[in-house]
């Protein structure tokens, strides 16, 4: 049986602000998880418990994402809406008669922390663990899930290796995957006639290593020529290059495959340098947080999930993103808050069909994925695929200091890449 539709969560309803962050933890190594104890505190969608077992009236799922650090502009939106729908789910009678509770431990970005923070969220109960957006992140935590026979997903990975090529038979992204991202990053530049780019690879991340790999790939079959490609490291001076793109021919547009604060501090050199050219970037470069950094900056574009604006031509999308500034204070800074109830819809409707939270049969249950309608975009994993690789994806573009809706763009080829 293949599963295709789905009720998606309404967001109609008003939430206080959610007063319980996380703090900081402890470090420790995949190897020796087991004798690692963790100091600090978790923060809860519901009526906290004690720390060291879950509640028998309570269903216990377990984030180890990122609050703080670097990675927490990206994680935070998700994990915020996440909340978000465990309330909606509580008010309508939990899973089974059963209420959710969310207990989420802050890694604050640090890699160490990941594996025996997993390690305790499964050891107090957790039905699966959701963990951070990024797979070379948040793989530790992933394979401690995967060795304790937990699902694990993530909200918003993007990198294909998030399945069973890293080892996770039972590990699944809601995110979009690289190769969608990158092909529409690559189609886009293509439906305005830019047909001659440079391209800036952050090689920190195999995630924008892959990402300009398959945009150069799909922009050159598409019949774009390749002016010059630089590599830089998150937070290095790229001054030469810009130095040498200001002196060679004027690129139509320029790809910059990178992630905050790194990347936008390319987008600055390369305005301050004299280089007007459209910039096209992907998911890594989504959010408003970084726009006042650059003050009148235009032409600049970010492939993603959805507009937080206001203006997605999903008015669910619209209605979420409403009700998340209702309840934190401020409009979600990246497109991934919609990845937040899907990753909660994945699970339930998972759980729907296994009738068990033993991991194996919960993979089971998301391989029946077909194009399921989730708030995040149609929803299909395969034996191969535990990504999504062909969803539409929204086209951003900075204005006014703020990112406002172009398009809505599925990537009309998908190349894998490796």
């Amino acid at each position: 049986m293949r599963i295709t539709s789905r009720r998606r969560l309404p967001f109609t309803h008003t939430n206080s602000k959610d007063d319980t962050k996380s703090t900081s933890l402890r470090a420790a190594a995949l190897v020796a998880v087991s004798a690692i104890a963790l100091t600090g505190c978790v923060s809860t969608a519901a009526p906290s418990t004690d720390n060291s077992t879950a509640a028998s009236d309570t269903i216990l799922l377990g984030a180890v994402m990122a609050e703080t650090g670097f990675m927490s502009p990206f994680d935070t939106p998700a994990l915020n809406s996440l909340r978000i729908a465990i309330d909606e789910l509580n008010g309508a009678g939990g899973i089974d008669g059963t209420p959710v509770e969310l207990r989420v431990i802050d890694t604050g970005s640090d890699l160490e922390k990941y594996a025996p923070s997993a390690q305790t969220l499964i050891d107090a109960g957790a039905k699966a663990i959701i963990v951070t957006c990024d797979y070379d992140i948040s793989s530790p935590a992933a394979l401690v899930a995967e060795q304790a026979g937990v699902l694990n997903v993530s909200p918003c990975v993007g990198d294909t290796i998030y399945g069973p090529r890293g080892g996770l038979d039972i590990g699944f992204s809601l995110g979009n995957a690289t190769p969608g991202e990158a092909s529409v990053m690559a189609e886009f530049a293509d439906s305005k006639s830019w047909t001659n780019a440079v391209f800036l690879t952050d090689t920190s991340l195999k995630y924008t290593q892959s990402q300009c790999a398959i945009a150069r790939e799909r922009f050159l079959e598409l019949g774009g020529t390749e002016i010059a490609g630089y590599d830089y490291v998150q937070g290095e001076n790229i001054s030469e290059a810009v130095s040498s793109i200001a002196a060679g021919p004027a690129p139509d547009v320029i790809f910059n495959c990178g992630y905050s604060p790194g990347g936008a501090q390319v987008a600055k050199d390369l305005r301050d340098g004299g280089i007007a050219a459209p910039i096209v970037s992907g998911f890594g470069m989504d959010g408003t947080f970084w726009l006042d950094s650059i003050p009148g900056l235009t032409d600049y574009y970010v492939v993603t999930f959805a507009s937080t604006a206001g203006d997605d031509p999903d008015p669910a999308v619209n209605d979420l993103a409403t009700v998340y500034e209702q309840t934190y204070g401020a409009r979600p800074t990246v497109g991934s808050f919609v990845t937040g109830p899907s990753t909660l819809d994945a699970i339930v409707t998972a759980h729907e069909v296994a009738q068990s939270w033993d991991g194996k049969a919960l993979a089971d249950a998301f391989l029946t994925f077909d194009g399921l309608e989730l708030l995040a975009g149609p929803t299909t994993f395969t034996p191969e695929l535990h990504v999504n690789v062909d969803r539409p994806q929204r086209v951003l573009v900075v204005e006014d200091g703020a990112l406002k809706f172009v398009e809505r763009r599925a990537p009309e080829k998908v190349i894998l890449g490796d």
